[in-house]
């Protein structure tokens, strides 16, 4: 991984980092603190041969020998547990031994006791202990065979133990800098592992090379989205983007002077409604006549969007309760609307019929641009439907959220019909990461197909002011344009 991958990784999983070393640094703090004091005792034994004693030259090469031997013995469980009985302790020789330690001091036939216990007292009473058996212990090693001799080697306590109120653990500074170094090794580790294990769409590069198509636009996260929606009232980059985006429209369809285009995602909640929409209006101010049509009969959002009403449409258009002009509806940016009008039980084979292949035919006669907000690719076949009267579609990705086999499946499913893919925009991407757009916004709406994403509950976009139909002579709606 080169550094700046390395640095992405750390950038986009910042949140988890974060998160991950405040929790470690919170144990860390936790543990330390609940941790009981220790406290320290020392005492020294010097080991020597007797004075005058007549093997005094000889033994002094020896003590330099045994005295490490002597130290490893001061630890062995026998010696152990006979200073758990000696002071009636309550614990056995296995805890004992990770309290007690001895060493040989470098260039000394000096042998340190070390001990730790709950309270300074305790701590000094097993260090004297200890020091006694152990003496003990070099007496009954090193007693000579000849009765009333000297024995060569003797060790003997040569100070009281200490005694300190000073706890010698737990050492805070040192236990928790470790604490909050390991917790930051975890945060970096994690937030690369989340990284190399995550199969979404987190770029544009990924995006154009799963579908083998380019990305438009690039829509960059903006909380304001949820106060204004809609391109002609939030202005700035949000305006920007789409206007970015239908200008890339017209270079991909060149010869095209009338354009009938579906927006549409492999999955709900990635954001075609509000990028339909707002699609739609840019169009219209470019001085083009545009219809944007509702055909998600499953979950219907641009009517709440504008702030027009959905209970005529497509549906009843369909079944010859009213015309397409009566039930086209203008609003106040200049767009024409045509609804789902009432649900029907069977979507996919609603639009599955002559009268919709009908429908769109005459509507592309009518208007420069049909804009079609469809249901998502993969889990049902409307959009797949739609995609045969329509001149391309628009595949929305969300990113972080759009996995890579979903993007691929969906661009395959628009491939199998025969359909044509304009490209992808890339949706809810993290300013930071952002592409050379740097225009544009993140939005998403919940659905009820079978899936299961998960639904921000405040992500419902304030609607447009709604516009009151101004009936023309005659009773015609002046929403739709003249025909030519």
């Amino acid at each position: 991984m080169e550094l700046r991958q390395f640095l992405g990784a750390l950038r986009m999983r910042w949140v988890f980092s974060t998160l991950t070393f405040l929790v470690g640094a919170a144990l860390t703090a936790a543990v330390v603190l609940l941790m009981t004091p220790q406290y320290g005792s020392s005492v020294k034994l010097f080991v020597s041969t007797p004075s005058g004693g007549s093997a005094e030259y000889a033994a002094s090469f020896i003590v330099t020998q045994r005295v490490a031997s002597y130290a490893e013995l001061a630890t062995d469980p026998s010696v152990l547990q006979r200073v758990v009985d000696k002071l009636d302790l309550d614990t056995s020789y296995e805890d004992l031994e990770g309290q007690v330690s001895a060493s040989v001091i470098t260039g000394t036939q000096t042998i340190e006791l070390d001990v730790t216990a709950d309270t300074p007292e305790l701590a000094q009473q097993i260090a004297k202990a200890e020091a006694e058996e152990v003496v003990a212990l070099v007496e009954q090693l090193e007693r000579p065979a000849v009765k009333d001799e000297e024995p060569a080697i003797a060790a003997r306590i040569a100070a009281e133990p200490s005694i300190s109120d000073t706890p010698v653990s737990p050492n805070l500074p040192l236990n928790i800098g470790i604490g909050l170094l390991l917790s930051l090794f975890v945060a970096i580790v994690g937030a690369l592992l989340r990284d190399l294990l995550d199969r979404t769409v987190k770029s544009r590069q990924d995006a154009e090379k799963i579908s083998g198509h380019s990305v438009l636009v690039t829509l960059p996260y903006d909380p304001q989205v949820k106060k204004t929606p809609l391109a002609t009232e939030a202005g700035g980059s949000l305006a920007e983007a789409f206007r970015v985006l239908r200008t890339n429209l017209q270079f991909a369809d060149l010869d095209s002077q009338r354009q009938a285009i579906l927006v549409s995602s492999a999955l709900p909640d990635e954001g075609k409604t509000l990028v339909a929409t707002n699609l739609a209006l840019t169009m219209a101010q470019s001085g083009r006549s545009v219809l944007l049509i509702d055909a998600d009969m499953r979950n219907p959002n641009v009517a709440e969007l504008l702030g027009l009403e959905n209970s005529v449409g497509v549906v009843t258009v369909l079944v010859g309760r009213t015309s397409i002009d009566e039930a086209t509806q203008p609003h106040s940016s200049g767009i024409s609307f045509l609804g789902t009008g009432p649900t029907p039980p069977n979507p996919a084979e609603v639009l599955d019929t002559q009268a919709m292949r009908d429908l769109i035919a005459r509507v592309r006669k009518d208007y420069d641009a049909v804009i079609i907000d469809a249901p998502p690719m993969l889990p049902v076949a409307d959009a797949s439907i739609l995609l045969t009267e329509v001149d391309g579609a628009l595949l929305l990705v969300r990113h972080g959220s759009t996995t890579r086999e979903q993007l691929r499946l969906a661009v395959s499913r628009i491939e199998t019909v025969g359909g044509r893919l304009f490209g992808t925009i890339l949706n809810r991407t993290p300013r930071r990461v952002g592409d050379a757009d740097g225009y544009g916004y993140g939005y998403g709406h919940g659905y009820g197909y079978g899936y299961a994403p998960t639904v921000d509950t405040d992500s419902t976009p304030t609607a447009a002011p709604a516009a009151p139909p101004d009936p023309e002579p005659g009773g015609r709606r002046i929403g739709r344009r003249v025909k030519r």
